[in-house]
């Protein structure tokens, strides 16, 4: 091996002066150093985001490295490929040469997520402080700032009823018929499902269903799972000769490697690495047989219908192979074992399907757990960031980069089930609901830091509409709204003086009209369990008590959500980590 010379230069950390050899023939880390001291001292904010901003392209950077010796047949883990032609399995074993390494967590804490806090600290005590700063503008600020809430509500509920009109127009659709008469080129299918420490069983249930597709034989199956994953090759090889012969065009398992540079454990660098691979042992290589691949990303507790992939081909063809432009998003419901969980795990569940349903589809806020979208997507998009761990939010960022305008969510008008949180015992379950919906929120606000440092290379417009849609659902309606609205009753009725009735009774309209808006989401739900199949037994007073909790449950999961908010300000980056939920209960 020739020697590099190396050169000894002296660079500036964030708190110290450096020094340190590099190879002269090394132009990138001279360019990295030297970047350090081009950023602006005048301007604080500023300067903070350029150097948020070129730690996110280093990272990157370091990312499309590995993804580029990855794509060049050179990692360590085995890829088993089972194809229905034929007899033999073929076993792939590639290595990197590259030694890898745990991502450091940061300790960076002045992060854009801090705009929710502010969202959180200016509105949520406004109650409390307005009515000592005056008693009038507290009368008629208070009632109007919970109607403009109120009215959110209002306006999902009425989105949402329209799409679950679409579901049950949907429901005896014939999609194969509508396939054959649009089809010019055959739409093939990737579905990923990432594993980790979910039972066999309830990996088998979510296969199968996938195994159920009337176009099962258009599909290629990536099952994924992680280094760490107990007992990996045999739960391979039980489904592989489970599955084998389900008539699946492919099927391809892969284990994600444990400590890969710049990527955290989860879902998001699980995908990426086992679509990568798939990609890869698939040799597709022309881009315009990456249009016709729809990819399928999902959990290892996921059921879908049987014309999924035929709905979703339909939809596909339909709307003009809208490659470049659209992801699709099935509504989703929990309503597995759902009966038989907690009203906090309950009412939540029907609450996210109200959401999803009325908001998020509607606005094109985000997807969410199971989504699909073009391989072109992918390849163009750098496949999914591995260093975050919400992939759903994460990949319409990045993707929104690339194609240079705002991504549209087209609805599949099938349903499709998805794992509520579950545990053993009622006490363990509302402590596991309490601990997604902080990873949930922290999230989100990981994922708005990044759409900060990134929207630069958005155009302004796609950049501000969903920024501005984003922080409205997240940050308003999720967290604040429901804190706010509490706050404000209890001022109304403490606090202020002299309250006219009319005000009174547009505070007690306001109420029933919530109310109303959360019966909703039992009625859809009522609908929805019909349309799927799946026999409930709720006794009529324990889905009244579940009613009535509700907007208790929506203060409790604010609360978690403040809780989570204000703990990635004390701790930073370093909490931004995927914890996998438990599935047991499932099975």
């Amino acid at each position: 091996m020739a020697n590099n010379p190396r050169k000894l230069i002296r660079y500036l950390s964030e708190q110290y002066q450096n020094y340190g050899y590099i190879d002269e023939q090394s132009n990138e880390m001279k360019q990295s150093i030297k970047s350090t001291f081009k950023i602006p001292m005048k301007n604080f904010l500023r300067q903070i985001s350029v150097e948020v901003k070129e730690k996110i392209d280093r990272l990157e950077q370091g990312t499309q490295i590995v993804n580029k010796v990855l794509q060049q047949k050179s990692t360590f883990t085995s890829l088993i490929s089972t194809d229905k032609d034929q007899e033999t399995n073929q076993h792939t074993i590639i290595e990197t040469g590259i030694t890898h390494r745990e991502m450091k967590s940061g300790s960076q804490r002045l992060r854009w997520n801090l705009l929710f806090n502010l969202l959180l600290w200016v509105i949520i005590p406004l109650p409390i402080w307005i009515p000592f700063i005056s008693n009038q503008v507290a009368l008629y600020l208070l009632p109007s700032m919970h109607a403009i809430f109120v009215l959110m509500w209002v306006v999902i509920t009425i989105l949402a009823l329209r799409n679950v009109l679409i579901l049950y127009m949907n429901r005896s659709q014939s999609y194969t018929e509508k396939i054959a008469k649009l089809e010019k080129k055959p739409i093939r299918h990737i579905v990923a499902i990432s594993c980790y420490k979910e039972p066999i069983e309830l990996i088998v249930t979510s296969v199968q269903s996938v195994a159920n597709q009337t176009e099962v034989h258009r599909i290629t199956l990536v099952i994924s799972f992680e280094e760490k994953t107990p007992d990996k090759e045999e739960k391979c090889k039980y489904l592989q000769n489970k599955f084998e012969h389900a008539g699946f065009e492919q099927i391809i398992f892969t284990i994600h490697p444990r400590g890969l540079p710049n990527e955290i454990p989860g879902k998001c660098s699980n995908s990426n690495y086992g679509l990568r691979m798939a990609v890869n042992q698939m040799n597709i290589i022309n881009d315009d047989d990456m249009k016709n691949i729809l990819v399928t990303t999902c959990d290892a507790d996921s059921k879908f219908p049987s014309n999924y992939t035929a709905a979703l081909t339909w939809k596909y063809l339909e709307e003009k192979q809208p490659a470049l432009t659209t992801i699709y998003q099935s509504p989703l419901f929990y309503n597995w074992k759902l009966d038989s969980l907690s009203f906090i795990t309950r009412v939540t569940g029907l609450l996210r399907s109200l959401l999803m349903l009325g908001a998020l589809i509607p606005f094109n806020i985000n997807t969410m757990s199971i989504f699909s979208f073009s391989l072109s997507l992918a390849k163009k998009g750098n496949f999914i960031h591995p260093g975050y761990q919400m992939d759903d939010i994460i990949c319409l960022i990045r993707w929104m980069g690339v194609t240079q305008q705002r991504l549209r969510i087209s609805m599949i008008p099938v349903p499709v089930v998805s794992g509520p949180t579950s545990g053993e015992t009622i006490e363990t379950e509302i402590m596991e609901w309490a601990r997604q919906a902080r990873r949930w929120t922290i999230g989100a606000a990981e994922v708005f830091h990044y759409f900060i440092i990134k929207a630069k290379h958005i155009p302004k417009i796609a950049a501000f509409s969903w920024g501005f849609v984003f922080i409205i659902y997240y940050g308003v309606l999720l967290c604040t709204a429901g804190l706010f609205n509490f706050a404000s009753t209890i001022s109304m009725l403490l606090l202020v003086k002299n309250v006219p009735p009319i005000i009174t009774y547009i505070m007690y309209g306001l109420f029933g009209l919530q109310m109303l808006t959360f019966l909703v989401a039992f009625i859809i739900d009522a609908i929805i369990v019909r349309l799927i199949n799946v026999h409930e037994f709720i006794f009529i007073l324990r889905n009244i008590f579940h009613f009535i909790s509700t907007p208790f449950v929506l203060v409790a999961y604010s609360l978690v959500e403040l809780y989570a908010l204000h703990e990635v300000v004390i701790f930073g980056k370093k909490v931004c980590k995927h914890g996998a939920s438990a599935k047991n209960i499932l099975n």
